[in-house]
């Protein structure tokens, strides 16, 4: 084990349960997106979009109207 991962585990220990799951969530974003940076680059990239939850399709009816408000 690495001494960066020794103190990582040495000090979720000493932490507060809400403390830990704070440093834990922190140590995981930083390693997802340094593993990111380390993927290779494509000629075409895949773009990939949040899914929304509970959203409808939007229809013809609801872009004129977009269109008459603007």
């Amino acid at each position: 084990m690495s001494s960066l991962a020794l103190e990582i585990d040495q000090t979720l220990r000493q932490l507060d349960a809400a403390r830990a799951s704070r440093l834990e969530r922190l140590v995981r974003d930083a390693l997802a997106l340094v593993k990111h940076d380390m993927a290779p680059v494509s000629e075409n990239p895949v773009i990939r979009f949040p899914l929304v939850q509970g959203g409808k399709p939007i229809t013809d009816e609801d872009v004129a109207r977009i269109q008459d408000e603007a």
